[in-house]
């Protein structure tokens, strides 16, 4: 295999790395070989060399499949480890997949400009959208790999939680009137029924939508 430089990865990166790195790594090469990483400088070039830093998009001797398909082997070897991991910390996290979120990795290929996304097979969300030039995307070092991808799985495991966590609304109530509502979501109105009519002017007075009785009714 012709890689420019002579072991663009080499053993002494990969025992430089935390713990939390290691499993990035480990996981990006399995994506890409299916099988038991060697941790030694030849045996990391050769199952990484698709991410080292090149002239193209990929290096030439991995385009052999076809120019496009070999950028999405790029990407998803990146963001495929990224969305496995975050299903392990999720799940670590008492989050159970199918049940409260069920990942799924999109890739739009191209030689120009290169679309990912992570969306939910069975909700109308997504949890991650990047786009990047495939040339622009290589790798000098294991650590700078490792960061990649688990900079990708923080920011899924953080929007699932942002999702799923409960809204801590406050409600402040003076003398029975609302006041004021604090954390309100975007795009989250709130409309509050006082059914309390008593002294209220006339006008003021509506039937309510939820049971036609009278009610004053606020938009917050």
């Amino acid at each position: 295999m012709n890689i420019e430089a002579a072991y663009p990865f080499t053993a002494e990166q990969f025992n430089a790395l935390s713990q939390e790195q290691h499993q990035a790594v480990l996981a990006v090469a399995d994506y890409l070989t299916g099988e038991k990483l060697e941790t030694t400088d030849e045996g990391l070039s050769e199952a990484l060399n698709i991410l080292r830093v090149c002239q193209g998009c990929v290096p030439g001797e991995e385009a052999d499949e076809g120019l496009l398909q070999a950028i999405r082997r790029k990407y998803a070897a990146i963001y495929g480890a990224a969305v496995e991991l975050a299903k392990a910390e999720l799940t670590r996290r008492q989050w159970k997949e199918r049940e409260h979120f069920n990942f799924r990795l999109v890739i739009d290929p191209s030689g120009d400009t290169t679309q990912v996304a992570v969306i939910d097979c069975d909700k109308p969300t997504h949890y991650l959208y990047e786009s990047s030039k495939a040339w622009h995307v290589g790798f000098e070092t294991l650590a700078e790999l490792a960061e990649a991808v688990l900079s990708a799985k923080a920011a899924l495991v953080a929007k699932v939680e942002k999702i799923l966590k409960p809204k801590e609304i406050f409600v402040c109530i003076e003398g029975g009137v609302v006041h004021e509502m604090v954390n309100l979501p975007e795009n989250l109105r709130v409309t509050v029924l006082d059914y309390d009519t008593q002294g209220v002017e006339k006008e003021r007075i509506e039937p309510s939508p939820v049971d036609g009785q009278p009610c004053v009714i606020n938009h917050w």
